[in-house]
């Protein structure tokens, strides 16, 4: 039986000044259509723009239509891996989950996400994009495929898309995996995957539409990220060795 807050939203905020709290407004509306109980957490990952000030005026905004929400600042950068980690560690919802605040990942995934767990059929829903506008950015479309291919090929995975930035928990369940984790950075989306996979958490998938929003300017460095992960993956096999 459910009780408390129903559901945790988790926003992890780096250089998202320009769309935060229109964004923010989209969700709430897409959240405020549903009898499920919700909050926000927003975790500012110490921007070196005004980010925070946005946050600010998101938390206000919230609270002005009595919308539950907490709000972190980190003094320093710690990454994206961190910053959602920190959010659901602090979340009061029985289920927790995130989605990158661009929304380039469309919501209409969240609720029936949310359900599915509440049902008891999962306790981690990974989302699976499918891309919307495919030759927008088609050299970060070809560089992610190229990321799947190489993770799945050195290590064993219940999904297909890991780096999702659309994913929602069972909180009780995903706090142990939490602590176990490592990186802070982008391979978290695929370490907590496969973490929580190996603790014997049921993981499935959803179909989502993903449209890159031609005007935004992503925090995603290319060649520096894609090295950071091949090291992230190696550096993870070796510490778990035969236990993949």
């Amino acid at each position: 039986m459910w009780v408390g807050m129903d559901f945790s939203l988790i926003v992890a905020c780096y250089k998202d000044a320009p769309h935060l709290l229109r964004n923010v407004k989209i969700l709430n509306d897409y959240l405020s259509t549903t009898k499920i109980r919700y909050e926000f957490v927003f975790v500012e990952d110490a921007s070196p723009d005004n980010t925070a000030d946005e946050v600010r005026k998101c938390v206000g905004w919230l609270q002005s239509e009595r919308v539950s929400v907490t709000a972190i600042y980190h003094e320093r950068n710690t990454g994206r891996g961190r910053a959602v980690t920190d959010g659901i560690r602090v979340a009061t919802g029985d289920i927790v989950g995130y989605i990158d605040i661009d929304l380039e990942h469309l919501m209409d995934g969240l609720i029936p996400m949310i359900r599915e767990i509440q049902r008891g059929e999962a306790d981690v829903v990974v989302g699976r994009r499918a891309l919307g506008n495919p030759m927008e950015k088609p050299i970060r479309v070809i560089s992610s495929y190229v990321y799947r291919w190489i993770v799945h090929a050195f290590i064993p995975l219940p999904v297909a898309d890991t780096e999702c930035g659309l994913k929602v928990f069972h909180r009780e369940k995903i706090l142990p995996v939490l602590e176990v984790a490592q990186d802070a950075h982008w391979f978290w989306d695929t370490e907590i995957v496969h973490r929580a996979w190996r603790m014997g958490l049921k993981v499935s998938e959803r179909w989502i539409v993903f449209v890159e929003d031609r005007k935004k300017a992503s925090t995603v460095r290319l060649w520096h990220d894609t090295l950071a992960y091949l090291k992230a993956i190696r550096d993870y096999r070796r510490r778990l060795g035969d236990h993949l």
